[in-house]
């Protein structure tokens, strides 16, 4: 009897080991999502100007996207487009072809002189409110490891019971 108590007990730690040893891949993989923006390249198009760009990322985040104007001829020339629609805010998703409408004629009516101009897109990243899925994975390795624990022990009725000590209920009138 206690030779197979022992190896349930033995088997409860492997399953428990096992179960540690998946998860640990996915907190590191975890750690490695990073936000990166690659691709960027725009094109004028009348009174319009499209960006491009990707946004790789994790999708569990909140992408913010920002673009600045730059000129490689003036260092001090930085413009923030304020007409832009398109993938760009508070709420942009990760993926390829993303697009950044600019409607700068409303913002410079007698265009912009030169052809040295760029683009620069940034991305702010935040955590979504919630549970962590990290947190969803945790629980159910401890929720599996319990069971299989219980499961394993086969119900022993040598253990007391947990009512004991207390009265019987009152009877229904």
């Amino acid at each position: 009897m206690l030779r197979a108590l022992g190896r349930k007990r033995s088997i409860a730690g492997v399953l428990v080991w096992l179960m540690v040893l998946q998860v640990a891949p996915l907190s590191l993989l975890a750690d490695e999502e990073r936000t990166a923006i690659e691709n960027v390249r725009f094109e004028v198009a009348g009174e319009l100007v499209y960006i491009y760009y990707d946004l790789v990322g994790p999708a569990d985040r909140i992408h913010k996207i920002g673009v600045t104007l730059y000129r490689e001829s003036d260092r001090n020339f930085l413009y923030g487009p304020v007409n832009i629609t398109g993938d760009v805010g508070t709420i942009v998703f990760p993926g390829k072809g993303r697009r950044i409408t600019w409607d700068f004629t409303k913002e410079f009516p007698e265009g912009l002189a030169g052809d040295d101009y760029f683009f620069v897109i940034e991305t702010e990243t935040e955590k979504k409110e919630g549970i962590s899925s990290l947190i969803w994975i945790g629980g159910g390795v401890a929720v599996a490891g319990v069971l299989a624990i219980v499961l394993l022990s086969g119900g022993d009725s040598s253990t007391p019971s947990s009512t004991a000590g207390f009265p019987p209920p009152p009877g229904r009138p």
